[in-house]
């Protein structure tokens, strides 16, 4: 992970419910692939930090479905797993890093604008 003064945006420690396609439906299929259901660490205007109960590979692009509080409607979103890590405070889980790509058709839009107000109403430390 890069040190917190190459951040680009402030990460937000909100925690919510995230769904991750880790394997896409069958050609022709009409049901879904193989989805995770997780939970957020942190988010920010580029990313995500979750914790899953399964391992992801590192580079993959996958879909994602986030439920930020206070939203009606969940952001569904393209991200690209950077790392993922055992997680030291949870036996069998796992921790990884999302970029959120500018993919066309997602909500990445919506994402930002949210995710901007949310952080400007977040106090200075």
């Amino acid at each position: 992970m890069r040190g917190k003064e190459q951040r680009r945006f402030f990460r937000l420690p909100i925690e919510s419910r995230v769904f991750i396609e880790l394997e896409s439906p069958a050609p022709g299929s009409l049901g879904p692939g193989r989805v995770a259901r997780c939970d957020t660490l942190e988010v920010s205007q580029n990313g995500l930090r979750v914790r899953l109960a399964e391992a992801v590979t590192v580079g993959a692009i996958l879909q994602i479905g986030v439920e930020l509080p206070g939203k009606d409607e969940p952001f569904y979103l393209v991200g690209q797993v950077r790392w993922r890590m055992r997680d030291k405070d949870v036996a069998g889980a796992w921790v990884a890093g999302f970029e959120i790509l500018n993919a066309l058709g997602s909500d990445v839009e919506q994402w930002t604008a949210a995710l901007q107000v949310m952080d400007e109403h977040v106090p200075p430390a």
